[in-house]
């Protein structure tokens, strides 16, 4: 596989992350976290991001990789200026919202700090 856009690992992960990934969804933030949604995020440190988010990219979770199937409006703003993206895994081919990146594939069965994402193109 090439050299990844953006590459993180999960630094701490708020108390309500498991059950956002029951939903199906997954709340990625860079530090520093606004104390009122840290709760909700698995927390990274920040990295740079040079490239566009687009549909039939990869992402990685542990060595699981998930097809890009929607990317939202705003989803590469967001993650260049704050590290900041909600994946949710639902193969959804349309954006649900302006920061959500739609993957295709059983979504992990729970965050860890340590964990390691990997975006390629």
């Amino acid at each position: 596989m090439s050299l990844p856009l953006y590459q993180l690992e999960v630094v701490s992960v708020g108390k309500f992350v498991a059950g956002y990934l029951q939903e199906n969804k997954l709340i990625l933030f860079a530090e520093p976290v606004p104390d009122d949604i840290a709760d909700y995020c698995a927390v990274h440190r920040p990295g740079k991001f040079n490239g566009v988010l687009l549909t039939g990219q990869t992402v990685s979770i542990n060595d699981v990789e998930y097809r890009i199937s929607a990317v939202g409006s705003v989803a590469t703003a967001n993650l260049k200026q704050l590290g900041h993206i909600t994946l949710s895994f639902d193969s959804a081919e349309s954006a649900e919202l302006p920061g959500t990146v739609h993957l295709c594939g059983a979504r992990p069965q729970v965050i860890c700090v340590g964990d390691r994402l990997f975006f390629y193109s």
